[in-house]
This record gives structure tokens, C-alpha cells and sequence, in this order.
């Protein structure tokens, strides 16, 4: 599925790669965007990147129309770390928010919201280490 978002400002945000970047679009243009590399800091800056692009901008969060994130595949922290921000200003701010990218300039959904959240693509599965005793068991 591939439709245009239009008629609201919409903050775009991409953590899947090295570079970070951070977009507010209005129709079908780029108000502002802001790329640096969030391997080492995303955590910590990736708020105050989105909270400055609003700032400059001129944008109040509550005025945003809806959030598009990159869903992946990428980087699996950086997933994590984007997917959670903006699942969590999505839902509280009450505002839709869906997987989509960038392409050719043009801001594209790529998936759907049926579940109000956006889950991430890894480019494998997960290893996820299993615990050596159970909690609370005594060793």
C-alpha cells in the first residue's frame, strides 16, 4: 500500500540506519528536517531533536496531524529506540501514526495503523538469551 499523507503537518522519523533523521512535512513538502548520526547518543537526543525541529519550526506537538516512522529492517536498538517514541507521542498526543519512508523526497505510508501501533522489521530474528534460573529460584 502506498498513499500520500496530505493536508496535516506530519513528523517523519527514521532510525533504522546511522543517520538519524527527524522531518515535519506539510502536504506534500519538507517544513524542516534535521539528520545527524544517532549511533552513540540516539537515546538521549532523540526527544530533543524532535522537541528543537517543532521549536523551529514553529509547530506545537499537539497540532501535529500524525507520525510516520520507518518500521525497518534497520538497526535493532535503533528501532527500538525510534518505534518507542513515536508509538508513544502517537498515543498520547491521540494522533495516528504509520510505517512509511522516504522516497524520491516524497513521504509514503507503507503500511497500516490496524492495531494503532508500529511494530519493527529486523533484518533477522532477534537472539534473545535465555535466563540461567528462573526468578526467584535460589541458586
Amino acid at each position: 500500500m502506498r498513499e500520500k499523507l496530505a493536508g496535516n503537518t506530519i513528523l517523519y522519523i527514521d532510525t533504522a540506519n546511522e543517520e538519524t533523521t527527524v522531518s515535519l512535512f506539510e502536504e506534500s513538502r519538507v517544513l524542516n528536517e534535521k539528520k545527524w548520526n544517532g549511533r552513540k547518543d540516539l537515546s538521549e537526543n532523540l526527544l530533543k531533536e524532535i522537541n528543537s525541529i517543532l521549536a523551529q519550526s514553529e509547530v506545537n506537538k499537539k497540532d501535529l496531524g500524525g507520525i510516520v516512522v520507518n518500521e525497518g529492517p534497520g538497526s535493532y536498538t535503533g528501532l527500538r529506540i525510534g518505534l518507542t517514541v513515536a508509538n508513544f507521542l502517537a498515543w498520547s498526543l491521540g494522533i495516528k501514526i504509520f510505517a512509511g519512508k522516504i522516497e524520491n523526497g516524497e513521504l509514503l505510508i507503507t503500511g497500516d495503523n490496524k492495531n494503532k501501533y508500529i511494530l519493527p522489521k529486523y533484518f533477522r530474528q532477534a537472539h534473545i538469551t535465555q535466563p540461567k534460573k528462573k526468578f526467584g529460584q535460589k541458586v
